[in-house]
Protein backbone atom coordinates (compact mmCIF):
# COMPACT_ATOMS: atom_id res chain seq x y z
CA UNK A 1 0.00 0.00 0.00
CA UNK A 2 1.76 3.18 -0.98
CA UNK A 3 -0.26 6.34 0.93
CA UNK A 4 0.58 9.71 -0.08
CA UNK A 5 -2.29 11.58 1.59
CA UNK A 6 -4.66 11.03 4.90
CA UNK A 7 -7.72 12.64 4.69
CA UNK A 8 -9.52 12.49 7.86
CA UNK A 9 -12.57 14.24 9.99
CA UNK A 10 -12.70 15.49 13.04
CA UNK A 11 -15.17 15.00 15.26
CA UNK A 12 -16.06 11.34 15.66
CA UNK A 13 -12.93 10.46 13.80
CA UNK A 14 -9.78 11.64 14.53
CA UNK A 15 -11.47 13.69 17.71
CA UNK A 16 -11.52 11.61 20.91
CA UNK A 17 -15.41 11.67 22.66
CA UNK A 18 -15.38 14.94 24.02
CA UNK A 19 -14.78 16.58 20.48
CA UNK A 20 -11.77 18.67 21.72
CA UNK A 21 -9.06 16.01 22.44
CA UNK A 22 -6.28 14.55 20.25
CA UNK A 23 -5.11 11.08 21.88
CA UNK A 24 -1.35 10.88 22.50
CA UNK A 25 -1.52 7.75 20.14
CA UNK A 26 -2.89 9.42 16.99
CA UNK A 27 -0.88 12.53 17.91
CA UNK A 28 2.20 10.04 17.30
CA UNK A 29 0.76 8.14 14.23
CA UNK A 30 -0.16 10.89 12.25
CA UNK A 31 3.42 12.56 13.10
CA UNK A 32 5.04 9.41 12.35
CA UNK A 33 3.16 9.46 9.22
CA UNK A 34 3.67 12.98 7.94
CA UNK A 35 8.09 12.63 8.67
CA UNK A 36 7.51 9.60 6.47
CA UNK A 37 6.15 12.16 3.45
CA UNK A 38 2.73 11.54 3.73
CA UNK A 39 0.94 14.75 3.80
CA UNK A 40 -1.88 15.08 5.96
CA UNK A 41 -5.06 17.07 5.60
CA UNK A 42 -8.32 17.54 8.02
CA UNK A 43 -11.59 17.38 6.67
CA UNK A 44 -14.16 18.99 8.58
CA UNK A 45 -17.81 20.82 8.84
CA UNK A 46 -15.91 23.13 11.19
CA UNK A 47 -15.00 26.47 9.55
CA UNK A 48 -11.15 28.10 9.54
CA UNK A 49 -11.85 29.94 12.56
CA UNK A 50 -12.70 26.89 14.63
CA UNK A 51 -9.72 24.70 13.73
CA UNK A 52 -7.36 26.16 16.16
CA UNK A 53 -7.71 23.71 19.33
CA UNK A 54 -6.83 21.10 16.76
CA UNK A 55 -3.54 22.33 15.01
CA UNK A 56 -2.40 23.42 18.58
CA UNK A 57 -2.26 19.84 19.67
CA UNK A 58 -1.24 18.53 16.08
CA UNK A 59 0.82 21.40 14.40
CA UNK A 60 2.42 19.30 11.60
CA UNK A 61 -1.16 18.91 10.07
CA UNK A 62 -0.68 20.15 5.94
CA UNK A 63 -3.86 21.27 4.55
CA UNK A 64 -7.67 21.88 6.28
CA UNK A 65 -10.13 21.05 4.28
CA UNK A 66 -13.40 22.68 6.24
CA UNK A 67 -17.04 23.92 5.91
CA UNK A 68 -17.81 20.44 4.18
CA UNK A 69 -15.23 21.22 1.69
CA UNK A 70 -16.26 24.60 0.58
CA UNK A 71 -12.75 25.28 1.13
CA UNK A 72 -9.01 24.50 1.46
CA UNK A 73 -6.71 26.07 3.40
CA UNK A 74 -2.82 25.49 3.15
CA UNK A 75 -1.60 25.68 6.51
CA UNK A 76 2.21 25.97 5.60
CA UNK A 77 1.55 28.89 2.99
CA UNK A 78 -1.52 30.02 4.97
CA UNK A 79 -3.80 30.95 2.47
CA UNK A 80 -7.28 29.52 1.09
CA UNK A 81 -6.28 27.83 -2.05
CA UNK A 82 -9.99 26.72 -3.27
CA UNK A 83 -12.98 28.17 -3.17
CA UNK A 84 -16.92 26.82 -3.23
CA UNK A 85 -19.36 29.15 -1.88
CA UNK A 86 -22.82 30.09 -2.11
CA UNK A 87 -23.28 33.07 -3.65
CA UNK A 88 -24.33 36.22 -2.49
CA UNK A 89 -27.61 36.84 -3.14
CA UNK A 90 -28.87 32.69 -2.28
CA UNK A 91 -27.11 33.54 1.13
CA UNK A 92 -29.07 37.12 1.72
CA UNK A 93 -32.17 35.04 0.88
CA UNK A 94 -31.34 31.80 2.86
CA UNK A 95 -30.58 33.90 5.98
CA UNK A 96 -34.14 36.25 5.64
CA UNK A 97 -36.30 33.08 5.48
CA UNK A 98 -34.08 31.61 8.36
CA UNK A 99 -34.38 35.23 10.60
CA UNK A 100 -38.58 34.90 10.19
CA UNK A 101 -38.23 31.24 11.84
CA UNK A 102 -37.97 29.42 15.22
CA UNK A 103 -34.65 27.32 15.17
CA UNK A 104 -30.81 28.33 16.34
CA UNK A 105 -28.75 28.58 12.83
CA UNK A 106 -25.13 29.78 12.08
CA UNK A 107 -23.30 30.79 8.90
CA UNK A 108 -19.49 30.52 8.05
CA UNK A 109 -18.24 33.50 5.80
CA UNK A 110 -14.49 34.01 5.31
CA UNK A 111 -13.39 31.06 8.10
CA UNK A 112 -15.37 32.63 10.49
CA UNK A 113 -18.61 31.31 12.27
CA UNK A 114 -21.35 34.16 12.79
CA UNK A 115 -24.43 33.53 14.41
CA UNK A 116 -27.97 35.18 14.60
CA UNK A 117 -27.81 36.70 18.86
CA UNK A 118 -31.49 35.83 19.33
CA UNK A 119 -31.55 32.49 17.95
CA UNK A 120 -29.88 31.16 21.11
CA UNK A 121 -32.46 30.46 22.48
CA UNK A 122 -33.44 27.71 20.26
CA UNK A 123 -30.40 25.66 20.48
CA UNK A 124 -31.40 22.82 23.20
CA UNK A 125 -27.45 22.08 23.58
CA UNK A 126 -28.39 18.55 23.56
CA UNK A 127 -25.68 17.70 20.13
CA UNK A 128 -22.43 18.77 21.72
CA UNK A 129 -20.38 18.89 25.03
CA UNK A 130 -20.73 21.62 27.09
CA UNK A 131 -16.57 22.27 26.47
CA UNK A 132 -16.43 22.06 23.07
CA UNK A 133 -19.86 24.30 22.53
CA UNK A 134 -17.59 27.35 25.10
CA UNK A 135 -14.67 26.53 22.23
CA UNK A 136 -17.45 27.00 19.52
CA UNK A 137 -18.79 30.54 21.15
CA UNK A 138 -15.37 32.27 22.10
CA UNK A 139 -14.52 31.30 17.89
CA UNK A 140 -17.75 32.92 16.64
CA UNK A 141 -19.34 36.76 16.07
CA UNK A 142 -22.71 37.25 17.67
CA UNK A 143 -24.55 39.48 15.41
CA UNK A 144 -27.84 41.69 16.18
CA UNK A 145 -29.13 41.20 12.65
CA UNK A 146 -26.78 38.93 10.33
CA UNK A 147 -28.62 40.10 7.25
CA UNK A 148 -26.96 43.28 7.41
CA UNK A 149 -23.80 42.46 8.73
CA UNK A 150 -23.17 39.81 6.33
CA UNK A 151 -25.08 41.46 3.18
CA UNK A 152 -22.75 41.11 -0.20
CA UNK A 153 -20.93 38.03 1.33
CA UNK A 154 -21.02 34.82 0.30
CA UNK A 155 -21.28 31.78 2.24
CA UNK A 156 -19.33 28.38 3.15
CA UNK A 157 -22.07 26.56 4.66
CA UNK A 158 -25.41 27.64 6.30
CA UNK A 159 -26.36 25.33 9.19
CA UNK A 160 -29.53 24.56 11.25
CA UNK A 161 -29.25 23.10 14.90
CA UNK A 162 -32.11 21.38 17.51
CA UNK A 163 -34.67 21.37 15.46
CA UNK A 164 -37.10 18.77 15.11
CA UNK A 165 -37.71 16.33 12.48
CA UNK A 166 -40.60 18.51 10.56
CA UNK A 167 -38.50 21.11 10.93
CA UNK A 168 -35.64 19.49 9.39
CA UNK A 169 -37.79 18.07 6.63
CA UNK A 170 -39.20 21.31 5.80
CA UNK A 171 -35.84 22.87 5.58
CA UNK A 172 -34.29 20.65 3.62
CA UNK A 173 -36.94 21.05 1.00
CA UNK A 174 -35.75 24.45 0.91
CA UNK A 175 -32.27 23.98 0.87
CA UNK A 176 -32.76 21.63 -2.26
CA UNK A 177 -35.41 23.40 -4.45
CA UNK A 178 -32.69 26.59 -3.65
CA UNK A 179 -30.31 24.31 -5.62
CA UNK A 180 -27.87 23.40 -2.41
CA UNK A 181 -26.84 20.08 -1.42
CA UNK A 182 -27.98 19.66 2.28
CA UNK A 183 -26.32 16.97 4.48
CA UNK A 184 -25.09 16.59 8.25
CA UNK A 185 -22.77 15.60 10.59
CA UNK A 186 -25.46 15.35 13.96
CA UNK A 187 -28.21 13.96 14.42
CA UNK A 188 -30.90 17.25 15.16
CA UNK A 189 -28.89 19.36 12.27
CA UNK A 190 -28.48 20.12 9.11
CA UNK A 191 -26.14 21.88 6.23
CA UNK A 192 -26.48 23.27 3.31
CA UNK A 193 -23.93 23.89 0.79
CA UNK A 194 -23.62 24.16 -3.00
CA UNK A 195 -24.19 21.10 -4.47
CA UNK A 196 -20.13 20.39 -5.39
CA UNK A 197 -19.18 21.69 -2.57
CA UNK A 198 -18.31 18.67 -0.10
CA UNK A 199 -15.54 17.12 1.19
CA UNK A 200 -14.64 14.38 -1.44
CA UNK A 201 -15.02 17.69 -4.30
CA UNK A 202 -12.45 19.61 -2.20
CA UNK A 203 -10.21 16.27 -1.25
CA UNK A 204 -9.88 15.72 -5.35
CA UNK A 205 -8.97 19.46 -6.24
CA UNK A 206 -6.43 19.51 -3.47
CA UNK A 207 -4.74 15.59 -4.99
CA UNK A 208 -4.84 17.53 -8.34
CA UNK A 209 -2.99 19.97 -6.95
CA UNK A 210 -0.19 17.83 -5.68
CA UNK A 211 -0.46 15.04 -8.27
CA UNK A 212 -2.22 12.80 -6.08
CA UNK A 213 -4.26 9.35 -7.44
CA UNK A 214 -7.31 8.43 -5.81
CA UNK A 215 -5.70 5.57 -5.28
CA UNK A 216 -2.84 6.74 -2.78
CA UNK A 217 -5.23 8.59 -0.92
CA UNK A 218 -6.70 7.10 2.22
CA UNK A 219 -9.63 8.68 4.63
CA UNK A 220 -11.72 8.50 7.65
CA UNK A 221 -15.01 9.45 8.54
CA UNK A 222 -18.08 8.59 10.59
CA UNK A 223 -21.07 10.58 9.16
CA UNK A 224 -22.90 11.38 6.20
CA UNK A 225 -20.73 14.80 5.22
CA UNK A 226 -17.90 12.14 4.91
CA UNK A 227 -19.38 10.26 2.22
CA UNK A 228 -18.03 11.69 -0.91
CA UNK A 229 -14.50 11.62 0.54
CA UNK A 230 -15.05 8.21 1.38
CA UNK A 231 -16.36 7.18 -1.93
CA UNK A 232 -13.44 8.97 -3.52
CA UNK A 233 -10.18 7.68 -2.34
CA UNK A 234 -9.49 3.41 -2.76
CA UNK A 235 -8.32 3.37 1.19
CA UNK A 236 -11.15 4.47 3.10
CA UNK A 237 -12.26 3.73 6.58
CA UNK A 238 -15.97 4.32 8.18
CA UNK A 239 -15.21 4.71 12.16
CA UNK A 240 -16.63 1.45 14.06
CA UNK A 241 -18.93 4.51 16.01
CA UNK A 242 -20.00 5.67 12.21
CA UNK A 243 -23.59 5.78 10.97
CA UNK A 244 -24.46 2.25 9.11
CA UNK A 245 -25.02 4.69 5.67
CA UNK A 246 -21.45 5.26 5.97
CA UNK A 247 -19.92 2.09 6.38
CA UNK A 248 -21.88 0.28 3.75
CA UNK A 249 -20.09 2.76 1.21
CA UNK A 250 -16.49 2.63 3.37
CA UNK A 251 -14.28 0.10 1.96
CA UNK A 252 -13.14 -0.84 5.91
CA UNK A 253 -13.76 -0.45 8.94
CA UNK A 254 -11.63 1.05 11.92
CA UNK A 255 -12.43 1.05 15.42
CA UNK A 256 -14.38 3.60 17.05
CA UNK A 257 -12.48 7.13 18.21
CA UNK A 258 -13.05 5.97 21.33
CA UNK A 259 -10.42 3.07 20.69
CA UNK A 260 -7.79 4.83 19.06
CA UNK A 261 -9.19 3.61 15.51
CA UNK A 262 -7.51 6.14 13.41
CA UNK A 263 -4.27 5.64 15.03
CA UNK A 264 -4.50 1.97 14.77
CA UNK A 265 -5.12 1.82 11.60
CA UNK A 266 -2.32 3.99 9.80
CA UNK A 267 0.30 2.44 12.22
CA UNK A 268 -1.21 -1.01 10.21
CA UNK A 269 -1.72 0.41 6.83
CA UNK A 270 0.15 3.60 6.18
CA UNK A 271 3.23 2.94 8.51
Amino acid sequence: MSIKIIATDLDGTLMAPDHTTVTERTKTALLNAHNKGIKIAIATGRTLGFITPVTDQIPFIDYVIFSNGASVYDLHKKKIIYKNHIPPNLTAEILAKLNDSKVYYNTYVDGTAYIQENKQQFYSGRELPADFLKIFMNSSVLCENLCETLNGQSAEIIAVYSADESVRQTLSEYFQKSGLLVTASLKDEIEATVPSANKGDALSHLCGMLNITNEEAMSFGDAMNDLQMIEFTKYSFAMGNACEELKKKARYIALSNAEDGLAKTVEKYAL
